[in-house]
């Protein structure tokens, strides 16, 4: 009977997750924001590093 009730609350903590992962947003906008991140973080990198 534990092993039910533990099963149950590992589905809904994974469903918790899942949810949780999609709200982040994966739109057009949210992306270009990251690129540009991702790009000056490369920059910064290339710049410590190439001295």
């Amino acid at each position: 009977m534990i092993w039910l009730l533990l099963l149950v609350l590992f589905f809904i903590m994974q469903s918790a997750v899942l949810l949780c992962c999609l709200a982040a947003g994966n739109d057009a906008a949210s992306q270009a924001i990251s690129d540009i991140e991702q790009i000056e973080y490369l920059q910064g990198w290339m710049e410590k590093h190439s001295a």
